[in-house]
């Protein structure tokens, strides 16, 4: 039996991880900006009407952390208000989704790893702008899944271990700050653990176990220990999945 997925921001890191390891039984219709603005309401609501899918999938957003302290409204239309819309188009259309957020809804201080349901603080406009995508979206549609993931990496695109490995192999030294600790996340592993939630359903051992399938791949990596080995972990929750990362960061990320 076929099913169909339909994926917002579906070129970049995770959103790219996802289509390829989407089973062959499943038809998935991947949009972009080009293709949906996911601010319009109207958009939205066409796009699931013609995708008629399964399962929709939120990877878009306004991901430039220091760009969102200038450009505070357009990241809270991207990563506030438009997840918002899509669950409630989700929901009037019985769709189930997933919507992917991040750490920075935490202030960092933690010395031990977040839980589900730890305290959310965010230092930053891209945190608290991510924070109330997340309210949004679990007003709006309450069976939603909302899956908080850090430092994503992959072979494509931009992201902090590309850098890193390019540093390294050139042989040139690389500036970072010292007061970073995290995990960075493979993008094909957490899409691994999104597809493995959907398939076995929100009465499934995702949906019944508090953290269950959380998925550690080596040790954590801290900002300047380039050569460390990496860390990827997801824990997947009833209506939350959080990033199993112990972080201390300053404000701003480079």
């Amino acid at each position: 039996m076929t099913s169909r997925a339909l994926i917002f921001g579906a070129s970049g890191q995770v959103g790219s991880a996802l289509r390829q390891i989407a089973p062959s039984s499943m038809t998935v219709v991947a949009h972009d900006l080009d293709e949906t603005d996911i601010r319009d309401r109207s958009a939205v609501d066409r796009a699931i009407a013609d995708a008629q899918p399964e399962l929709i999938i939120n990877c878009a957003a306004f991901t430039n952390v220091d760009g969102a302290e200038s450009r505070a409204d357009e990241a809270m239309e991207a990563n506030g208000i438009a997840p918002g819309i899509i669950a409630d188009a989700a929901q009037r259309a019985r769709v189930r989704f997933f919507h992917l957020s991040t750490d920075y809804v935490f202030d960092g201080c933690a010395h031990t790893p977040y839980r589900t349901d730890a305290v959310v603080g965010p230092l930053s406009v891209y945190g608290a702008t991510k924070l109330e995508g997340e309210r949004r979206v679990l007003a709006a549609s309450p069976d939603s899944v909302v899956v908080r993931t850090a430092w994503v990496h992959s072979g494509g695109g931009a992201n902090f271990v590309r850098t890193a490995v390019r540093f390294l192999a050139a042989g040139k030294p690389m500036r970072v700050v010292d007061d970073q600790v995290g995990t960075p996340t493979r993008a094909l592993h957490l899409a691994d653990v999104i597809e493995m939630a959907h398939r076995e359903g929100p009465h499934g051992a995702a949906g019944e176990l508090p953290e269950a399938a959380y998925v550690p791949d080596y040790a954590a990596l801290t900002r300047p220990s380039a050569r460390s080995k990496l860390l990827t972990g997801a824990a997947i929750a009833a209506g939350v999945a959080v990033g199993y990362a112990a972080s201390r960061r300053s404000r701003r990320q480079p």
